[in-house]
């Protein structure tokens, strides 16, 4: 592909345009598509959509790809006897210079907000390379011009590289603010909709999962519950609220402050017995319902809210064992979830005298999994947050806090 560089438009106009087209398949989206899909993925898909990828340039390591023969007019050079319009033609040599690039290549077509007027040289785009030709006589070759013409050129070249970068780092900060307010727009939409067709009370032949939305909490009952709504397409289902679900973890952690305090009353119980403490400190915070609980215990090791028979929030407890424990335990936590916003907790309680290791681990084995979508936080001091989506189950959300507990041995 030849092409004159930076001239086909600005950043400007170039760069809105990549979000606007964005914005607007964004808009186009099915309702019921947008209902049932990940927010995460969702959201990771359209920024890749509009993030560019700036252009590098190894100037360093330029070379020469090609040299061959042709004919140069040197009827302009004065140091030549020539008559008044004659034209002189010599046989010459032409090179042409590859330099090494990275990054998007629709950018060399692009001009920079800051520009030289002096203009570039037409250039040849390949996959990683770009190519300049120069050219001389060979009666009179000049190699030291030669040489500070070609530098000239990959500096001028590179100069605008670098404009470029600036105008692109610009756009990559604020084409995923679009993004997202396109989709928190069209998700509320969406919702909106299936509100109104909901409103009718007439039936609708139920062919798709059901959507998920948050219900709004009051004084700190039992957090989640399930109203009754007339039959529509979707059926809505219980959601553990953001603020509940934060409350809840910060509960969970004030029982480290317990623990450091006394630590030989921990320090010979098991994973159910310190389960226990953490059911008590929960239930102490919220009202249950006719059972009298609203954190209640499955198994061993599991604190759990159910609703409906589905666990719309759960935590596991486990001693640090190792990796394929922890990654057990992580199977084990996915295996429960089935609502489309699962909220959960991994308790991990240390023996180890280095539990920054252990918190590293960790962090490592979750963001290697298959079902991890994104790093939410990443404390290596602290608790830790990620999103995952199981394969097996697409569009439904899981958030999972990791937190580590350091308990003395007995």
């Amino acid at each position: 592909m030849r092409l004159h560089p930076f001239s086909d438009g600005d950043t400007f106009v170039t760069f809105r345009k990549i979000t606007e087209t964005a914005v607007r398949e964004i808009e186009a989206l099915e309702n019921d598509y947008v209902l049932k899909a990940s927010p995460v993925e969702l959201e990771q898909y359209y920024i890749s959509k509009v993030t560019v990828t700036p252009l590098t340039l190894d100037a360093k390591n330029h070379y020469i790809d090609n040299q061959k023969g042709t004919p140069i007019d040197v009827s302009h050079d004065f140091r030549r006897a020539a008559f008044r319009g004659e034209r002189i033609v010599v046989k010459g040599t032409v090179l042409s210079i590859a330099i090494p690039f990275t990054g998007d290549a629709f950018l060399w077509r692009v001009r920079p907000s800051t520009y030289s007027l002096s203009g570039h040289p037409e250039l040849e785009v390949r996959d990683d390379v770009v190519v300049f030709n120069c050219s001389f006589p060979d009666d009179s070759p000049e190699p030291e011009r030669l040489k500070t013409e070609i530098e000239k050129t990959i500096r001028s070249l590179s100069d605008a590289v670098s404009n470029l970068a600036r105008d692109v780092d610009n756009h990559n900060k604020e084409a995923p603010q679009a993004v997202r307010a396109a989709l928190q727009k069209k998700l509320l939409k969406a919702k909106a909709a299936v509100s109104a067709v909901a409103g009718l009370g007439i039936p609708i032949k139920q062919r798709s999962e059901p959507a998920t939305f948050v219900l709004p909490t009051r004084r700190r009952e039992s957090p989640v519950s399930r109203p009754a709504v007339p039959k529509a397409k979707f059926a809505p289902e219980p959601t553990l609220d953001q603020r509940e679900f934060e409350h809840i973890l910060g509960v969970l952690k004030s029982m480290a402050l317990v623990i450091e305090r006394s630590p030989a009353s921990f320090a010979s119980l098991d994973e159910e017995a310190i389960r226990t403490h953490f059911l008590l400190q929960l239930n102490g915070h919220y009202e249950g319902s006719a059972t009298g609980e609203t954190f209640n215990s499955f198994g061993k090791t599991d604190i759990m809210i159910r609703v409906d028979n589905r666990n719309v929030f759960i935590a596991e407890c486990k001693f640090w064992r190792g990796a394929k424990s922890f990654s057990d335990a992580v199977d084990q936590l996915l295996g429960y979830m089935s609502w489309r916003d699962s909220k959960c907790a991994l308790l991990v309680f240390n023996q180890t005298k280095d539990s920054s290791a252990v918190r590293e681990k960790m962090h490592e084995i979750m963001t290697a999994r298959a079902e991890q979508r994104k790093t939410v936080t990443y404390n290596p001091n602290g608790d830790s947050r990620y999103i995952f989506v199981k394969p097996s189950d697409p569009g439904r959300q899981i958030q999972i806090q990791t937190m580590l507990f350091d308990i003395p041995k007995a």
